[in-house]
């Protein structure tokens, strides 16, 4: 038997639905039905009834639910317990973090977090959304810090998690001076097959679906765009950005110094603008002594 196995169950449990639990685990709907069928051969009998929809728990299968939580928090209790000893007075904390948010959000706020907790050691994985939540997930990170919105992805709001919002971070169409008057005006005078060079997000990435959010928006209004240049990493759109090559969409937390400096123009014609949440989350079983008092810091706003 896997702890992965209880894990799925009671992922099963919180969206009564496959295909979404699934999703939430992050591997396919086959492979997920598997260990859950791997789980009640273990077990010996049923544990969910598949004739309904959605589907619900058979009576054995609450009583293995009610224990699997227990279970779950438990063993990663003993993981903690046993990474403490192995490095006796070492306050570690592993965090999962978006590339943009690890390099212009997390150094001011890991000072914030000392202040409040005491000197801790930061083991920061740098990744992408679906590889932060995954590790989560896994139990790589103890914490992971992701961008959130109401019409992107929606895995953090499985059961399987618990999040607090820390702070908004805008998204807003820049530009560098030498090019912003004439994409500024553009926005509003495009004639009919006329598109704007933009320097895109890959369409996979957190930011490329609220980048296509913004895009759709500007589509209706018979405003298109050509990618002059596409990466995943919002340092690297900055810097074509930067350069004069197109118009793009950054995070207000990643230009702020551009901003100031006017390396870099909002383009104030723009009205789509997207209010990101920058977020904290956790799984929502038992943790380190450490990421207990960040948590219940961050849960009391003295951050």
């Amino acid at each position: 038997m896997e702890i992965t196995w209880l894990e799925d169950l009671i992922e099963l449990d919180a969206t009564r639905n496959f295909s979404v639990a699934a999703a939430a685990r992050h591997i396919t709907q086959p492979a997920f039905s598997r260990r859950i069928k791997a789980l009640e051969n273990w077990i010996g009998t049923q544990l969910i009834d598949r004739s309904t929809y959605p589907v619900k728990l058979t009576p054995a299968g609450e009583i293995v639910l009610e224990n699997a939580r227990s279970l779950s928090q438990d063993m990663y209790r003993l993981r903690d317990e046993c990474r403490d000893l192995f490095s006796p007075g070492a306050d570690t904390l592993s965090i999962s973090a978006l590339h943009s948010i690890a390099l212009s959000i997390y150094p001011s706020y890991a000072r914030k977090l000392a202040d409040a907790v005491g000197p801790f050691t930061t083991r920061m994985n740098a990744t992408d959304y679906y590889d932060c939540i995954e590790s989560l997930s896994l139990g790589r990170s103890e914490l992971a810090i992701c961008y959130s919105h109401i019409l992107g992805p929606q895995y953090l709001n499985s059961g399987q998690f618990e999040t607090l919002t820390l702070m908004q971070d805008p998204l807003v169409l820049v530009a560098s001076p030498q090019i912003a008057d004439r994409m500024g005006h553009a926005l509003g005078t495009l004639t009919e097959g006329e598109t704007l060079p933009l320097v895109s997000y890959s369409p996979g990435c957190f930011l490329g679906k609220m980048q296509e959010i913004l895009t759709t928006h500007y589509h209706t209004k018979r405003i298109g765009f050509h990618t002059v240049f596409e990466n995943s990493m919002s340092e690297a759109v900055k810097k074509m950005i930067l350069v004069g090559q197109g118009i793009g969409w950054l995070p207000n937390s990643v230009i702020r110094d551009e901003l100031r400096q006017e390396s870099l123009v909002v383009l104030t014609e723009s009205t789509a603008v997207l209010e990101l949440d920058v977020v904290l989350v956790r799984k929502s079983v038992s943790g380190s002594s450490l990421m207990q008092k960040i948590w219940d810091a961050a849960e009391a706003g003295t951050l």
